[in-house]
């Protein structure tokens, strides 16, 4: 885990997320809180069939309640948006759930919207632009940056930007605009001519798998006071694996560059078991050549907790 110091001061998809307490002080969420208990699924001879599908649930997720300790590095990002901090670097290796956090941790009541940059986008994807109607007219649509500003019409909403380190130059510009705070950042429509400033409690989480920040663009650094490295997959995202997939997905994200894989692909790989897939055919398709060390890994985690119990 590490904390940098960045700055001396304060395609093309975007997302909306419901609020879900993430291990902090309170719980947003208004579900019921449920713990869901996954059957392993039989790793022996022959047939080696998943667990039936069962009908997904939305609840608060509380770590430590499904014996998921919340790593430092996410305890570092829980106390930096706790103090306040609207503008925030997560960066470190893919598949650890930093864009699942920015979208869910911390105070995102005015909505949370994502951004995925890379060279192709337009301003339009961060503004907004017009898009004809079916009786001909012209309708203007907001842009991901523009809807977090507005929020929900009370409060700013949060906007991720997933990979802002590769968008085009000129984008790149319009969103150095934007992320300034809240007395800098402006935008004029070209329409109506109406000039749009970021509601407070606007904040930005930034994500990148660039391992030095001094790579980044001076002006971009500056927008962000804190950059947190992290290098373990949140409890949030691993309590959406069935439970004899967590362990081994969390050792997966910090293996070797060759053999790591994100907690993604044990979702997918998760998704595929449910669905009546054997697991040796959803990890053939998952994780490749690698597919026996990870059913391996399983059968080893399963017998180190089945030992554990016994003790």
């Amino acid at each position: 885990m590490t904390i940098s110091m960045v700055g001396d001061h304060r395609h093309h998809r975007e997302e909306r997320h419901r609020v879900i307490s993430l291990g902090g002080s309170t719980a947003t969420g208004t579900e019921t809180e449920t713990e869901t208990r996954a059957t392993i699924p039989t790793l022996d001879s022959t047939t080696r069939k998943g667990p039936s599908m069962t009908k997904p649930t939305r609840a608060t997720v509380k770590p430590k309640d499904q014996g998921l300790e919340l790593p430092s590095c996410w305890q570092d990002v829980n106390d930096a948006l706790a103090a306040g901090i609207d503008r925030l670097i997560l960066f470190g290796p893919p598949g650890t759930g930093k864009t699942f956090a920015g979208l869910n941790v911390g105070d995102v009541e005015g909505g949370a919207f994502r951004l995925i940059c890379n060279e192709d986008m337009t301003a339009a994807d961060v503004t907004g632009h017009f898009m004809p109607t079916a009786n001909g007219t012209w309708k203007w649509l907001d842009g991901s940056v523009l809807k977090a500003w507005q929020g929900d019409g009370l409060r700013g909403g949060r906007i991720v930007a997933d990979e802002i380190d590769r968008a085009s130059g000129d984008v790149l510009s319009l969103l150095l605009n934007m992320f300034d705070n809240r007395e800098s950042a402006s935008w004029q429509h070209p329409d109506s001519g109406k000039v749009f400033k970021p509601l407070r409690g606007f904040s930005v989480i930034m994500t990148t798998n660039i391992e030095n920040m001094r790579d980044l663009p001076v002006a971009l650094r500056d927008r962000f006071p804190i950059a947190i490295r992290i290098d373990r997959p949140h409890p949030g995202a691993l309590a959406q694996l069935s439970p004899y997939l967590r362990a081994p997905a969390a050792a997966a994200v910090d293996a070797d560059k060759e053999r790591r894989f994100s907690v993604r692909s044990f979702m997918a790989f998760d998704q595929l078991v449910k669905q009546g897939l054997t697991v040796e055919r959803a990890a053939g398709l998952v994780f490749g050549k690698f597919a026996t060390d990870i059913l391996d890994a399983l059968l080893i985690d399963k017998v180190s907790v089945t030992a554990a119990k016994a003790s």
